[in-house]
């Protein structure tokens, strides 16, 4: 299975906290040091590390006995389940994580309708997802809520958080033969110019319609 997007977003995270200072007034999750070590784990288990697809369960299971109510906790955990699902052989524990990831997501997402980075992860992740598991509609609806989260509010995230919203969006509406709306999405992530590597992604995309 297929989660580069979120390397992607794990890269852009990381780079806006290089551009953290005294006078920063936007309170990004992706900023919480416990969430940047969960993103380089996540890195290296959706690059194929076995091992630290269990220590993320691991770590992730752990922070929620401590914050039970932390939703993007639960929904790393989600996606860490569907990366689990990924690596064990078919059979019924392939499906149960998978089932498990999906539920974990879901979950938290509900809990927590309005949290612009929990609905995110499980967006990514979804669209990601095989065609046969039929989520593709929902990470487009995802994203649909996103960007209007976004437009009503755009300081609760990043600019670079906001941009990859507009990058990924545009993806999952093209994935759905959407091409009017991934265009219109592309074009407003493209004026935000947080980014110089999302911008190419971004220009290509376009470009490619």
């Amino acid at each position: 299975m297929n989660l580069r997007g979120i390397l992607l977003i794990i890269f852009l995270m990381l780079q806006a906290i290089s551009a953290y200072s005294m006078d920063y007034r936007i309170s990004d999750p992706f900023l919480n040091d416990n969430i940047i070590a969960i993103q380089l784990l996540h890195d290296q288990s959706a690059a194929g590390d076995k091992d630290k697809t269990d220590q993320l369960i691991r770590e992730l299971q752990a922070l929620i006995q401590l914050e039970p109510e932390n939703q993007l906790y639960r929904v790393y955990l989600g996606s860490a389940y569907t990366l689990k699902s990924r690596d064990v052989f078919p059979g019924p524990s392939k499906l149960r994580f998978l089932k498990d990831g999906l539920k974990s997501m879901d979950s938290a997402v509900k809990k927590d309708p309005q949290n612009c980075s929990v609905r995110f992860i499980r967006a990514v992740n979804n669209y990601h997802l095989p065609a046969f598991i039929n989520r593709r509609d929902n990470a487009r609806k995802d994203f649909e809520i996103l960007l209007k989260q976004i437009n009503a509010d755009p300081g609760k995230l990043d600019q670079r958080t906001i941009q990859a919203i507009h990058y990924f969006a545009g993806l999952a509406f093209k994935q759905t033969d959407r091409e009017s709306e991934a265009r219109m999405t592309w074009m407003a992530g493209l004026a935000l110019k947080a980014d110089a590597r999302l911008n190419l992604k971004i220009s290509q995309e376009l470009a490619n319609l």
